[in-house]
């Protein structure tokens, strides 16, 4: 390349995007899958006094990397376009239409950036108006799996409790917040699922669980890959999540929201601050069409109540205070190669962590974290069409979790007393290189897009587990077992993976295209070598263009955490059971001490296929239907293995099975330029075997480890329905109403000694869940300093009716209170302001 390459790689821009802002129509050109930058946009025209969508207008794009070639894409129903696999550079966007002036803007694409582009044709002077219509480019780019798409404008319109883009997955389907408040994508847990900043591994090295916050102005898209058949994408069994940043342009932007705190009301008066989330953004040239600066900055202090009657007032609240920040700059070197630096940090302070109607304050954990991302990335175009991408990242996470209180911990059937048991303290760090290789087209019996790539990361760790001992004890308040930990906690390991992939998109005729990958993925801890193979499909089965078909079968092999890898240097599990006197040894102590089964780890392996259906019912209504399945093998489990003498094992084996089934229907309607709703139905099931490992090892430790069984994972819900519209209507208000009904979450049975009453999650489930929230805001002028500027007010409304939605039961038949459910959060109200320029 003339230097040393460092590029982020953004993946596949959608075909179709479905869910959150927009759904392509299948009958326009089908985008291109994205490896670098993007430019999108709606053409529109006035026509009968009336701005209106022009679908199949042929909008070509020339310069930047493709070095004389002119690529051409068109329209679809709504008008949308996108171009997207582009090197960074200067492009011009051309639009020669009969009836209307020649339309030509020469845009500027930054390293990995997605640049809007809204065209409105004006129809020539003395000239007729015309009616244009043309024949579909059909699946020519044709994508074999479509990601579900949220945008900066899904970010900042959708009522978002926390206003992190973390909270807008829940609005696609088949994405769900978990009774444990991480996200479970497509039926797998945290864990199982990949999130991916630039492309490059976000997750948390030693849980697997995502590890990044990034100020929400600075998250461009977020796209959620179910069923991924490209081979670039690997270390994982469910999802993957990709983010691409924000870029700055050659125009100076900014914006300032949430700078008014929130009074905290408790117990009938004002007792301080309940928040203050103040976020400031701009981006700008440095140097005009050379060197680019995106800056973002976020602070977070914020008390969140848990309404338990169970609770006392004033004792209610967790705490969250974190300061985040993400730089971005962007420089042109020249027509052919470009460099981005990325940097954030993200320090977070979570006190009172797992806070509910059944853990007070001083039996709850705290949850703090020191973490920084920095990335840098060139881009090499060359002179046939091909270039290269490369990048470099370092992530460092560091994570402590301590209690509130030094009282021994008691498990009673009531609730919790004492202060948390685990102490963890964690030090990890990883190096990543990615450098793809992007092919110039070639034709063999049709035309193929190929790519090949590597990617090599090196894993550090260190720190300690070490938890103090763990009473239950039995309603009359005798005890029933002591579990005590023993050895010194101290952990350390490190891990080098390496993968190699190879890719081809291969476009036979207007009617097939075919994604066909391989995949190879080792590392230190499994020293396997493990072969995923995939296959996509999209095909246009009719002359209309208004019908695609897709889908494909994939293997995928998941991440070892390190956390995995260092199992035998945890402490050992020590086990005394009492008589119903409480004071008699009836068996122990016994202690578990931890062993991996066969001495080997092996990677979790997936297989999953789907097959998906969209149709454009006429130019305002499109719908899919669609039907996936997965199968987990070789999860990571743990369960206790007694013996006839004193000690025994606890075994963490390759032994896990999980299933997961889903069939699911989506519809969206489009009212007039930019008023959309959205309808979709799921029905899925998600089962598979419980003692999981991070239930019991991950960030809060479970002291109480009973035999595995296999049966409904926590996050299962059956039924899901959900509806919401992004609408603009006059006077400049913008309106996102959500509605989010479905069935509740499945609950064990304990008895009083904590031991498992029947099928596990079998016990019953919670009330169904229904949620009807909505953001309001206006368009306002904000004189200051003798000029006016741009700002938004409107406010956000979350459970509207009202609705019932506890999310605490007491599941322990030997409470006075068995069957009760607590923790229902009402209506709640809030204000929003944003002053901006963007």
């Amino acid at each position: 390349m003339g230097r040393i390459g460092i590029a982020a790689i953004k993946l596949f821009s959608s075909l179709a995007i479905i869910w959150g802002v927009n759904v392509q129509s299948p009958a326009g050109a089908a985008l291109a899958e994205q490896q670098g930058g993007r430019i999108q946009g709606r053409v529109s025209a006035v026509t009968a006094g009336a701005r209106q969508a022009m679908s199949g207008v042929t909008v070509s794009l020339s310069g930047g990397w493709l070095q004389g070639r002119t690529l051409q894409t068109v329209s679809d129903a709504d008008g949308q376009y996108s171009f997207g696999n582009l090197a960074a550079g200067d492009y011009t966007v051309t639009i020669e239409l009969q009836g209307f002036e020649r339309f030509e803007q020469k845009v500027m694409v930054p390293l990995e950036a997605v640049v809007d582009l809204n065209i409105e044709l004006k129809p020539q002077a003395l000239k007729e108006e015309v009616t244009v219509t043309a024949e579909a480019d059909g699946i020519a780019n044709g994508e074999s799996s479509v990601p579900s798409v949220v945008t900066t404008q899904t970010l900042r319109n959708a009522p978002l409790v926390s206003e992190r883009f973390q909270d807008a997955l829940p609005l696609l389907p088949g994405v769900v917040r978990g009774p444990d408040g991480l996200l479970n994508l497509k039926g797998a847990r945290a864990s199982q699922s990949g999130i991916l900043v630039s492309s490059l591994n976000v997750t948390d090295p030693v849980t697997g669980n995502p590890a990044i916050e990034l100020p929400i102005e600075a998250v461009e898209t977020v796209q959620v890959y179910t069923n991924p058949y490209s081979a670039e994408y690997g270390k994982f069994t469910g999802a993957i999540t990709s983010i691409e940043t924000r870029a700055g342009t050659n125009q100076w932007k900014y914006v300032i929201t949430n700078i008014l705190p929130r009074p905290r009301r408790r117990d009938g008066a004002i007792r301080g601050i309940e928040s203050t989330t103040p976020r400031i953004s701009f981006g700008g040239p440095l140097v005009k069409d050379r060197l680019f600066l995106f800056q973002s900055f976020e602070y977070r202090y914020v008390r969140t109540r848990v309404p338990s009657e169970r609770l006392p007032e004033l004792q209610s609240d967790t705490k969250l205070e974190s300061f985040d920040t993400f730089t971005r700059l962007d420089y042109n070197i020249n027509q052919l190669n470009r460099v981005t630096i990325s940097f954030s940090v993200f320090p977070q302070k979570r006190d009172f962590y797992n806070l509910n109607s059944f853990n007070p304050q001083d039996a709850t954990a705290n949850f703090h974290q020191r973490g920084w991302f920095f990335a840098l990335n060139e881009q090499a175009a060359f002179r046939k069409g091909s270039f290269l991408q490369s990048s470099f990242s370092v992530k460092q996470y560091d994570v402590d979790v301590f209690g509130n209180s030094g009282a021994p911990y008691v498990i009673t059937p009531q609730g919790n007393t004492g202060g948390w048991f685990d102490r963890q303290n964690r030090a990890s760090r990883r190096y990543e290189w990615l450098e793809v290789y992007n092919l110039p087209s070639w034709q063999w019996r049709g035309q193929h897009a190929s790519k090949a790539g590597v990617n090599v990361s090196y894993t550090t760790f260190s720190g300690y587990d070490r938890s103090l001992p763990v009473r239950i004890q039995r309603a009359d308040g005798t005890t029933s077992q002591v579990v005590e930990f023993v050895g010194s906690g101290t952990l350390a390991r490190n891990n080098t993976e390496v993968s190699i992939f190879a890719q081809d998109k291969w476009t036979l005729n207007r009617r097939l295209t075919l994604d066909v990958g391989l995949r190879y993925d080792r590392d230190q801890i499994g020293e396997e070598n493990n072969l995923a193979p995939r296959f996509g499909f999209a095909v246009l089965p009719t002359d209309s263009g208004r019908t695609i078909l897709r889908g494909g079968f994939g293997v995928f092999y998941d991440k070892i955490p390190v956390g995995i890898g260092v199992f035998e240097d945890y402490q050992a599990y020590r086990v005394t059971t009492f008589a119903a006197d409480g004071a008699t040894i009836i068996d122990g102590p016994r202690q578990f001490r931890p062993v991996v089964e066969g001495r080997d780890f092996r990677n979790p392996r997936s297989l999953a296929w789907n097959l998906e259906l969209d149709h454009e019912i006429n130019p305002r209504l499109l719908a899919r239907l669609g039907y996936a399945e997965r199968r987990t093998t070789r999860d990571f489990l743990v369960d206790l293995e007694p013996s006839g003498g004193g000690d025994a094992q606890l075994v963490l084996s390759n032994g896990g099975d999980a299933r997961y089934r889903e069939f699911q229907i989506t519809a969206r309607y489009r009212f007039q330029e930019k008023q959309n709703l959205y309808l979709a139905y799921v029905r899925s099931q998600s089962a598979g075997d419980l003692n999981d490992f991070n239930s019991y090892f991950g960030n809060f430790r479970n002291p109480i480890i009973r035999p595995n069984e296999f049966g409904r994972q926590p996050f299962d819900a059956p039924n899901r329905l959900l509806f919401w519209g992004d609408l603009e209507l006059p006077w400049d208000i913008r309106m996102s109403p959500v509605v989010d009904w479905r069935n509740g979450f499945p609950y064990s049975l304990l008895d009083e000694d904590q031991k498992f009453i029947g099928a596990r999650n079998g016990g019953g489930r919670f009330p169904t869940f229904l949620s009807l929230d909505m953001q309001a805001t206006k368009g306002v002028t904000i004189p200051f300093r003798g000029k006016k500027y741009k700002g938004r007010v409107g406010f956000k409304i979350f459970n509207i009716t009202n609705h019932w939605n506890p999310r605490d039961v007491q599941q322990n038949i030997a409470a006075p209170d068995f069957g009760t459910f607590y923790n229902s959060v009402g209506r709640t109200f809030r204000a929003k302001f944003e002053f901006l320029k963007f």
